[in-house]
């Protein structure tokens, strides 16, 4: 009998498998997008037990949603799609809630465990200045420059991803990055006068 991993080659075949029912090629689908969904979530959400169950949601959506997949995009990007309406809805919830706003690099600081301790603390202070001027932009500025800078996606794929025109991607990205500097020199600034 044939391997799940040799009957479906691409991101279509693995979800037209999921469609019928095949858990093989869902459990392959998980594994080729898992880490980043979960990764998206976690930088938006701030906190690890909701990135989990969101998380949990998005995959639970795909498998149930597959047979409703048209082919207008790649299914990554329709799997992203899933994630970024998961996560809009928690943060809806959230500030309803009145609970405190999302950071883009909650989680996403992985230490070298070769590094000395003094490189890591200075690494440590450099990622807090970088986190708290993150915090300071709207979720669209943090949602852009995570797709552009950490997701290293091309303009076109993050447009198609949050549903707006490139131009709005590129002109998202041009602010945020106006923004964050702002934010670091703010920072700068005050460290420099106390």
């Amino acid at each position: 009998m044939e391997s799940t991993h040799n009957q479906y080659q691409t991101d279509e075949e693995l979800l037209a498998g999921t469609v019928r029912g095949d858990m093989a090629a869902f459990e392959t689908l998980y594994r080729r997008f898992g880490r980043k969904i979960y990764h998206y979530i976690l930088s938006s959400i701030h906190d690890d037990t909701t990135a989990q169950d969101l998380f949990a949601e998005v995959m639970v959506a795909v498998w149930k949603g597959a047979k409703n997949f048209q082919g207008d995009s790649q299914v990554s990007t329709w799997i992203f799609g899933i994630a970024r309406h998961k996560v809009l809805d928690a943060i809806r919830s959230r500030t309803r809630h009145h609970t405190q706003s999302v950071a883009l690099t909650q989680g996403m600081e992985v230490e070298d465990p070769d590094e000395n301790p003094e490189h890591q603390l200075a690494q440590k202070g450099e990622a807090e200045v970088v986190k708290e001027a993150l915090a300071t932009l709207s979720y669209e500025h943090r949602e852009v420059l995570y797709l552009a800078f950490y997701e290293e996606l091309p303009y076109q794929e993050i447009a198609t991803r949050i549903e707006v025109p490139v131009n709005t991607v590129k002109t998202r990205v041009f602010y945020a990055k106006q923004q964050l500097k702002r934010a670091l020199e703010s920072r700068n600034t005050q460290e420099n006068v106390q």
